[in-house]
């Protein structure tokens, strides 16, 4: 089974659609894709993820699915409104500006910054989500392997965000999550390959073919 993961193009957040160069963006990822078999398309409930999938799905001539799961991940702390306090992106760019290092593993979770922020729990949350879908699909997580119970070659699209994108492939890969995005930043329409393989009873590591490719944007 093949996974692609496709971030949304240039957005602006305000409205959560899509800028002018955003839907250029989009334009060109669909055209580069257009001969790509797809079985399965899923798409984030956020409207500049639906707004770059449009372009897609009509290349592809399949109705996406609506995921409220693969909408960006949700971080603030507790007390106060969501996405109120600092971005994953900015703790971490702290920890490493202050600090001079990340926290190793997942003691991320204990650190001050974000020990009563929504990220964590919004993290657990949305890897269970996928691993219930994979499972689904005839892959079923044990420890760091997937187990595998009906193998299948599927082409299956997410079109999603950098944040959820980032969660995925960072479970898919057995990487923490802030060891991820310290070292890799997903650009606007890029491409991320995940393949599962194996035949029944067998067990599989979820292997990463590409990552953030971009190839589509070099004439932008």
């Amino acid at each position: 089974m093949n996974i692609y993961f496709i971030r949304h193009g240039d957005p602006d957040y305000t409205t959560d659609s899509l800028t002018a160069l955003g839907c250029e963006q989009a334009e060109k990822l669909a055209e580069s894709l257009k001969n790509l078999h797809v079985d399965e398309l899923y798409q984030s409930s956020m409207g500049r993820a639906k707004q770059t999938c449009s372009y897609c799905a009509e290349k592809w001539n399949i109705e996406p699915v609506t995921l409220e799961w693969a909408k960006e991940l949700c971080w603030g702390n507790k007390s106060g409104d969501a996405y109120a306090t600092e971005s994953p992106w900015s703790i971490s760019s702290n920890w490493i500006k202050n600090d001079h290092k990340y926290p190793e593993g997942e003691n991320w979770r204990e650190q001050p910054e974000l020990k009563n922020d929504r990220l964590t729990d919004d993290i657990d949350n949305r890897t269970k989500e996928l691993d219930k879908f994979l499972a689904e699909h005839g892959y079923v997580r044990e420890g760091q392997l997937y187990r595998v119970v009906e193998p299948n070659d599927k082409n299956i699209v997410f079109v999603c965000h950098g944040g959820i994108i980032s969660d995925f492939l960072s479970h898919l890969l057995n990487i923490p999550y802030f060891h991820f995005i310290a070292h890799i930043g997903l650009h606007v329409t890029s491409v991320s390959k995940i393949s599962l393989g194996g035949q029944t009873g067998d067990y599989c590591a979820a292997y990463l073919d590409f990552l953030n490719n971009t190839n589509h944007l070099n004439k932008l």
